[in-house]
C-alpha cells in the first residue's frame, strides 16, 4: 500500500577522501537520501501516508442529508482539492454540486491551474457556468453521437480520482456511487494524457484515442493497475479475459448492464460452477437489452436494487481479488461510443474487500 513515488539522490566522493573512510562516508550519504525522500514524502500536502490508494463509497440515505458528514463524497473531494497545489485536470459529465465547484474556484484563485471539460450536454449548468465566470478554462465534447461520461480528476499529477460518482447532490448523497483514489504519478500520466486529448479536441469531434504510456502499473506492495480508456483502447477483450479467468466467484454491481458478450461469458462462467452474483439498478432493467432478465432465466442468483435512487456502481469483483471499477457501463455504448475510464486492479485483496462488503450492505 505504498506509494509509488520515489526520491533518489546522487553524490559524488570527495576528490579528497581516503578510500578507508570511503564506505563509511557512502553509507552515511545514503542515510541522508534516504531519511531526504521519506520526509519529502510525508511532507506533501494531501500525501497518502496509509498507502498508495484509498475507496469510498456514498452515504445514500432518506432522511435529511447531513451535508455537514467530511465522510461524504462531495467533502472528500473537497479536502483532496484544498490540497491541490499546481494543477487540477477534471472530466466531469455532470457537476451541480456546489462545494465542489467552491473548491473548484478557490484552488483557481490561490494560484492552481484548473481546466474543466465536461459532456455537451451538461455544459450549461449553473455551477460549469460559475467556473466560467471565475476564469477557468471549460471544455466540452460538442456534437459527438457518445457522451463524455468520465468523472476523474487528477490532482497534481500525482493523485487520481475515478470511479462512478458523479459530482452531483444525489451523487453523494442519494445514489450508490464509488470512488478511488489512487497515489500514482505513472497513473496519473495516463489520465492526464486523456484529459489533454480531451481537452485540446474536444470541440474538433475527434474520438477518444489516448496511447497510453503506462498500461500496467505496479505499486510497490505488488498491487497492479490497468488502465484503459474508450473508445481509444479496446475495453472488451480485457473485460472478457477477466471474467473468463475467475475460478471461484464472480460478483458485479452494475447501473446498466446491456453488453451480451459480458452477459453470456458470466453465464458460461455460472454453468461451470463459478459462483455468480449480481445487483442491477431495477430502472435500467426495463431495458429491452438488460442481461438481467437472460440471467435470471439462467439460474443466477441476480437482484434488482432496493435504493430509491440509483444504484449507480459499475463494479465486478472477480475471485475476490480483482476489481474492475470507473466510468464504464456494461453496455456497447461504453465501449465504441462514449469517453470512458476503466481500471482493473489486481493482486489486492483489502480493495476487493471494501467493494465486496458494499455488494453485501446493497444486496442484504
Amino acid at each position: 500500500m505504498d506509494s509509488d513515488l520515489s526520491t533518489s539522490s546522487t553524490h559524488a566522493a570527495p576528490q579528497g577522501s581516503k578510500p578507508k573512510l570511503f564506505p563509511f562516508i557512502l553509507i552515511l550519504l545514503c542515510a541522508v537520501a534516504v531519511g531526504f525522500g521519506i520526509r519529502y514524502y510525508k511532507g506533501r500536502p494531501g500525501a497518502t501516508t496509509e498507502g498508495a490508494w484509498e475507496v469510498y463509497f456514498s452515504g445514500v440515505s432518506t432522511a435529511p442529508v447531513d451535508e455537514n458528514n467530511q465522510y461524504s463524497l462531495d467533502k472528500r473531494l473537497v479536502a483532496r482539492l484544498a490540497d491541490a497545489e499546481t494543477r487540477v485536470d477534471a472530466a466531469l459529465y455532470h457537476l451541480d454540486s456546489t462545494p465542489v465547484a467552491d473548491a473548484l474556484i478557490e484552488a483557481h484563485n490561490r494560484g492552481v491551474k484548473v481546466r474543466v471539460v465536461t459532456e455537451a450536454d451538461n455544459v450549461d449548468e449553473e455551477e460549469i457556468e460559475r467556473l466560467q465566470a471565475a476564469g477557468i478554462p471549460v471544455a466540452d465534447d460538442g456534437d459527438n453521437e457518445g457522451y463524455m461520461h468520465h468523472k476523474f480528476i487528477v490532482i497534481d499529477e500525482r493523485y487520481v480520482w475515478t470511479g462512478s460518482y458523479n459530482t452531483t447532490y444525489n451523487g453523494a448523497y442519494r445514489n450508490n456511487n464509488n470512488v478511488i483514489l489512487i497515489d500514482s504519478v505513472p497513473l496519473a500520466y495516463n489520465f492526464t494524457q486523456e484529459f489533454r486529448e480531451l481537452f485540446l479536441d474536444a470541440q474538433l469531434g475527434k474520438p477518444s484515442g489516448t496511447f497510453i504510456a503506462y498500461p500496467k502499473i505496479t505499486l510497490t506492495d505488488g498491487m497492479q493497475v490497468f488502465t484503459y480508456f474508450s473508445p481509444g483502447s479496446d475495453t472488451i477483450s480485457p473485460l472478457l479475459r477477466e471474467i473468463n479467468s475467475a475460478e471461484k466467484s464472480i460478483h458485479f454491481m452494475a447501473f446498466s448492464f446491456t453488453h451480451d458478450m459480458l452477459g453470456n461469458a458470466m453465464r458460461d462462467r455460472f454453468k461451470s460452477g463459478v459462483d455468480v452474483r449480481g445487483v442491477f439498478e431495477k430502472r435500467q432493467t426495463d431495458n429491452l437489452y438488460s442481461e438481467y432478465k437472460a440471467m435470471k432465466e439462467a439460474g443466477l442468483p441476480v437482484v434488482l436494487d432496493k435504493n430509491k435512487g440509483a444504484m449507480h456502481h459499475k463494479v465486478i469483483v472477480v475471485d475476490e481479488e480483482t476489481v474492475i471499477t470507473g466510468s464504464y457501463n456494461f453496455s456497447k455504448n461504453a465501449e465504441v461510443r462514449n469517453s470512458e475510464n476503466l481500471l482493473i486492479i489486481k493482486g489486492n485483496r483489502e480493495i476487493a474487500a471494501a467493494y465486496l462488503t458494499e455488494f453485501e450492505k446493497i444486496t442484504r
